[in-house]
């Protein structure tokens, strides 16, 4: 009855996006003599979102276009040189010109499909293929020429222009320039433990970033799944502070230090600022609250043994989030990745999003700040509805956790062409974790579905 929670990047302190893969794939339809050739720029986000745009000229170059297509992401299997393959196509949909110097300005394109498949001995789906339905309804099966995944360092302005004008939101994101400013030193972070409330900071700052986060890692049936999502929450809050120039005050309750009194002391000594952010994060075996029918967010398990009364050793989210809010920082983030299904039923291990070879592209800095910075409220979201399982595994840790932390990692993209809120960040991450949850196989006495449960209540 656990799950995994919050946001996601990459290494620490890189601050470089690892739930993003930037392709440009060059490939070519034989058959169609006049426009033979095309190059592709796929933008695809962890949860299987994202978009393609196409450049390609007729034989003379004479004639330019770049069209801009959204995707249906399938995964599937198929027979390949007579042996059965995993596949992943992106099916391109509603297409439109965002360049076309033909005279002929209502030229229909009819949409790309780019195949991908997955060999036994590779984590990754890898470009394969390319179709197009013709408009009779008969296929060209075209072939990649070549394939290469881009990174920051790769996006020139000359590359960029191949797919985008420089009035569209990525370019002027990309290529904005900063003002000069005197290089900020890193931000403090202070690892404290419940018993020592007050570290000394070296410097002092308007906003500092108070971070809780409380994982069951010894459990002996999840708690590889919780050390997974442990390490990348921990990583994306750490980005944040130093991405954003503010003091960190991280508190870790995990291992033997796992239990309700460490939770307990950890929110009494939680001292924040009126400009500060909270974040308080859990990820362990949750349940329902029988007791209360209208209570719809889930209990967590703080047991340290399971000889300990769950009943005591126990807290609510929402009990959470009401004694952070007395605090009265700027923002309270209460994020729970656990079940809240019957006490005693064990969670399930469930499959993945497909993978891709992931690229490294910094955060839109401005989206950043403003999410963090301009926000002010609170946000609690937890897994799963009351009745339901949270899903996870040990190579991505919990769904909604991973789902939340590649939502974010697209909504602060400079592909985004408006500042982002916490709003559509965690709509997001429900829609796909349950769209993943749906994925798995299910029995007569289970369901598969997981539908997060959150009220934003943020203004600006």
């Amino acid at each position: 009855m656990r799950k995994p929670l919050l946001f996601i990047t990459a290494l620490l302190f890189c601050l470089e996006s690892y739930s993003l893969t930037i392709y440009e794939i060059n490939y070519e339809f034989k058959n169609l003599t006049d426009f033979p050739r095309y190059t592709a720029m796929l933008v695809r986000y962890g949860n299987g979102t994202g978009f393609m745009r196409v450049k390609y000229s007729n034989k003379a170059n004479t004639q330019t276009y770049v069209v801009h297509m959204e995707f249906n992401e399938v995964e599937g299997r198929s027979k390949i040189d007579g042996l059965p393959h995993l596949t992943l196509q992106f099916k391109g949909e509603n297409p439109r010109y965002i360049i076309n110097t033909s005279k002929e300005k209502q030229e229909v394109y009819n949409p790309d499909v780019l195949w991908f498949r997955k060999e036994s001995t590779d984590k990754n789906f890898k470009p394969w293929g390319v179709t197009s339905l013709n408009s009779d309804g008969t296929f060209e099966y075209g072939k990649i020429l070549s394939v290469k995944v881009l990174n920051t360092n790769d996006l020139s302005k000359a590359l960029v222009k191949n797919y985008f004008l420089e009035t569209e939101s990525f370019y002027a994101n990309l290529f904005r320039q900063a003002d000069p400013q005197p290089i900020k030193p890193k931000p403090d972070v202070a690892v404290i433990t419940p018993g020592n409330p007050s570290p000394s900071m070296s410097s002092a700052a308007p906003t500092k970033l108070h971070f809780i986060l409380v994982a069951n890692t010894n459990d002996p049936r999840i708690g590889y799944s919780v050390q997974k999502d442990l390490v990348n929450i921990s990583s994306q809050v750490k980005d944040v502070s130093v991405f954003l120039g503010i003091p960190l005050n991280y508190v870790e309750i995990s291992g033997a230090k796992f239990s309700k009194a460490s939770v307990e002391t950890a929110l009494t000594n939680l001292k924040p600022g009126a400009n500060d952010i909270v974040i308080f994060y859990y990820s362990g075996h949750g349940y329902s609250n029988d007791r209360k029918a209208e209570e719809e967010y889930p209990q967590f398990d703080l047991r340290q043994s399971r000889f300990d009364d769950v009943q005591v050793a126990t807290m609510n989210a929402s009990e959470v989030l009401n004694k952070i809010k007395v605090k009265n920082a700027r923002l309270n983030l209460v994020i729970t990745d656990c079940c809240n299904s019957s006490l005693g039923l064990l969670k399930p291990e469930g499959k993945n999003f497909a993978l891709t070879t992931k690229s490294l592209m910094s955060w839109e800095k401005s989206f950043c700040y403003d999410l963090f910075m301009k926000s002010k409220g609170s946000v609690i979201a937890t897994a799963a509805k009351k009745g339901q399982y949270a899903y996870g595994n040990t190579d991505v840790g919990g769904y909604f956790t991973s789902n939340l932390i590649t939502s974010m990692e697209k909504y602060l993209s400079k592909f985004q062409t408006a500042t982002p809120t916490w709003q559509q960040i965690i709509a997001e991450a429900q829609t796909t974790t349950t769209s993943l949850s749906l994925t798995n196989l299910c029995t007569a006495n289970t369901t598969c579905r997981q539908d997060p449960v959150y009220v934003v209540n943020v203004s600006k």
